[in-house]
């Protein structure tokens, strides 16, 4: 699979983003449910091609044996270690995709929003593109070489350590960075913007979330 599109039960957005959201599942190779966003998929009209979890948040989650042979479900126990997110990750990870896009994995409990951000981190692991995609803004980390093919001018830029420090580099932004150390225990890198194009980040040490903020919702993913 080129590329799957993970669906969580968190904040979906406005109209607008839900328009995004049927472009990205539109696109998607496999598109992959957490649990109760089969809910919110079937609300909507998306497709899923596999519901994962525990089941708990799915309404008549006991009409799902008798589903179309379309929809595989893969239940877990409801006491068990891992939310149904990571659940539906790591199952995605094992098959090798290209890319792997989140969405609505935000809002809500503020547990789960940082437990949901921390598993962008399996992508470095495994050498997988993973994207968490939260109505106009898309959050992505890299140790490495980051081209922001799909940014524009205007566009806010939030560069945020993950380890202890970065050393960083910048092409594009109004603000640029000559491989200056950004801290995560420090705002330095927020709100940033691009003033011209390729705009680009070089993580020279260190992991660094790029957070981009879009002008226009048109494109997200």
């Amino acid at each position: 699979m080129k590329q799957v599109l993970i669906l969580a039960d968190g904040d979906w957005g406005t109209e607008s983003d839900i328009a995004a959201v049927k472009r990205l599942a539109s696109a998607a190779d496999h598109v992959i449910a957490a649990d109760g966003a089969l809910d919110q998929a079937r609300e909507y009209g998306i497709r899923v091609d596999t519901v994962i979890g525990d089941m708990d948040s799915v309404s008549d989650a006991d009409a799902l044996d008798a589903s179309p042979e379309e929809l595989s479900v893969v239940r877990f126990p409801p006491e068990k270690d891992w939310t149904d997110l990571e659940l539906a990750l790591d199952r995605t990870l094992k098959e090798s995709p290209e890319r792997v896009i989140i969405y609505g994995a935000t809002g809500g409990r503020i547990d789960h929003t940082m437990a949901n951000l921390a598993l962008l981190e399996k992508g470095l692991a495994t050498r997988t593109a993973i994207r968490l995609v939260a109505g106009r803004e898309t959050v992505q980390l890299t140790q490495g070489h980051l081209a922001l093919d799909d940014a524009a001018v205007g566009d806010r830029i939030s560069l945020l350590p993950v380890s202890s420090s970065a050393t960083v580099t910048t092409t594009g932004l109004k603000y640029p960075l000559a491989g200056e150390a950004l801290l995560r225990a420090a705002g330095r890198g927020v709100s940033n913007e691009v003033d011209r194009l390729p705009a680009c980040i070089d993580v020279h040490e260190g992991i660094v979330a790029v957070v981009h903020a879009r002008r226009e919702a048109e494109g997200v993913g």
